[in-house]
C-alpha cells in the first residue's frame, strides 16, 4: 500500500485562527458539519472503528462538540481539534489537521509517549537534544554493520539500496537497520531488505480502498504520473462501476526465499517511526526469526492505513489529511489493549540519545553487543 510521508504534514502547519476569528457562528457550524460528514463518508477506518464498539462514544463526542460551537463555548479550531484528535490518539495517525491547536495536542501525545517510556527525559530541556538523523552506512564493530534510514522518500531510495550493497560486500554478519524518526514515504524502499530478512511465510495482509468519488481522486492523480499503468486503469474502472463500499487493492506477497547472509539483525524504532517506515517493522514481525525490533516505545501508529488525500473546509479553508485505504490488520487489532503502533520485541534499557545525527549513538552500541549474545 502506498503511504503518505508524515513529514509533509508539516506543510499543513498553519493556524486557521485568523480565518476562524472572522467567521460567523453559522459558518463555523457549516465547517464542523462538513468535516464530520466528510470523515464518516470518506475516511477509510471509520466503519471499522464503529464496528469495534465505539459508536456510542463517537456519537456523544460529535454531539457535544457541535453543542459547544452553537453555544459559543468553543471555536472552530477547538472543536475540529477535539474531533480529529479522537481518531488520531486512539486508532490512526494518518488523520491530521493543519492548525496550531491540533499540532499542540499531537506534541502533548508525543511527549507523554516519550516520558512514559523514559521518565529521565523530564529532567532535560529540549535544547539538550540534537535529534536529526541522517543517512549512515558503516561498520559498528567487526561483526556489525549499521544502516540508518531517516526517510522512505524516493530521494533516499538509491542511497538505501547502496547501503545494503555495502553491507553485503563487508565481512559483517549482523545488521542494524535504524529507522528512528523515519516518517515514511514509499514502501518500495524496503524490497531488497525484505529478501534479506525473510525466514518464513506469515498471514497475508489485504488492503482495501474506501470507494467514494472523493477518494477516487487519489488514484486518478497517480494515473497522471503513470498513464500507461494497466493496474491503475483497471482499479479506477472497478471503483467507478462498483457499488461496493470497499474495493480490494491487493494482498501482501509471501513468496520469497530465505537467505543465510544475515546471522542476526535489528530494526531500531521510536515514537516517530511511521507509515512506510512501519512496513519493515511489520515485515520482520511476521516473517523473520533472525531480526527483532528494538526500542522503548511503540511506533507512530499509521501502519494499517494509507493512500492519503488532503481536503479543506469550505469557509475557513482549514486543511486536513486522511487515509483512503485500510489494511485487514486494522479489523483484527484490539486498540484498547494494544494501543497505537507496533511495540518493540526488545526494550533498550537506555534513555533516548541526546545526539542522533550521522553518529553511532549509545543505542546502536548497545544493540550491537546484544546481537553478539
Amino acid at each position: 500500500m502506498n503511504r503518505t510521508i508524515i513529514a509533509i504534514l508539516l506543510a499543513l502547519g498553519f493556524s486557521c485562527s485568523a480565518n476562524s476569528q472572522s467567521l460567523t457562528r453559522q459558518q463555523m457550524l457549516e465547517d464542523y458539519d462538513y468535516l464530520v460528514s466528510f470523515v464518516e463518508e470518506n475516511y477509510a477506518p471509520f466503519d471499522a472503528i464503529m464496528q469495534k464498539g465505539y459508536k456510542r462514544e463517537y456519537k456523544a463526542l460529535k454531539k457535544r462538540l457541535r453543542k459547544q460551537l452553537c453555544k459559543g463555548e468553543a471555536d472552530l479550531e477547538r472543536a475540529t481539534t477535539d474531533y480529529v484528535i479522537w481518531f488520531y490518539s486512539q486508532f490512526d495517525t494518518h488523520i491530521y489537521l493543519g492548525e496550531e491547536a491540533f499540532q499542540r495536542a499531537v506534541a502533548n501525545i508525543n511527549f507523554e509517549t516519550m516520558t512514559k517510556a523514559d521518565s529521565t527525559l523530564l529532567t532535560d530541556s529540549e535544547e539538550n537534544f540534537e535529534y536529526e538523523p541522517k543517512p549512515v552506512s558503516c561498520k559498528v564493530d567487526s561483526l556489525t554493520w549499521l544502516i540508518r534510514v531517516p526517510s522512505c522518500h524516493p530521494d533516499f531510495y538509491d542511497g538505501t539500496v547502496n547501503a545494503l550493497q555495502q553491507f553485503m560486500k563487508s565481512d559483517c554478519e549482523n545488521l542494524i537497520i535504524d529507522i528512528r524518526s523515519n516518517g515514511g514515504g514509499s514502501d518500495n524502499v524496503w524490497e531488497k531488505y525484505y529478501d534479506l530478512l525473510y525466514d518464513h511465510p506469515g498471514k497475508p495482509e489485504i488492503s482495501w480502498h474506501r470507494n467514494t468519488p472523493k477518494n477516487l481522486l487519489y488514484w486518478k492523480d497517480i494515473l497522471k504520473l503513470q498513464p500507461s499503468s494497466p493496474w491503475n486503469l483497471q482499479l479506477i474502472e472497478t471503483c467507478e462501476t462498483s457499488k461496493k463500499k470497499f474495493v480490494k487493492l491487493g494482498e501482501s506477497d509471501n513468496n520469497r526465499w530465505p537467505t543465510s547472509r544475515v546471522k542476526r539483525a535489528a530494526v531500531l524504532i521510536d515514537f516517530m517511526t511511521g507509515s512506510s517506515a512501519e512496513c519493515i517493522v511489520k515485515f520482520v514481525k511476521k516473517h523473520s526469526e533472525r531480526c527483532k525490533v528494538y526500542g522503548i516505545c511503540n511506533t507512530n501508529g499509521c501502519d494499517l492505513t494509507g493512500n492519503c488525500l488532503i481536503d479543506s473546509l469550505p469557509n475557513s479553508k482549514l486543511k486536513f489529511l486522511y487515509a483512503t485505504s485500510i489494511e485487514s490488520g486494522f479489523y483484527e487489532k484490539d486498540f484498547s489493549s494494544e494501543g497505537l503502533g507496533i511495540p518493540p520485541d526488545v526494550i533498550i534499557p537506555l534513555p533516548f540519545p541526546r545526539k542522533l545525527t550521522d553518529n553511532i549513538d549509545e543505542w546502536v552500541l548497545w544493540v550491537a553487543e546484544y546481537l553478539k549474545r
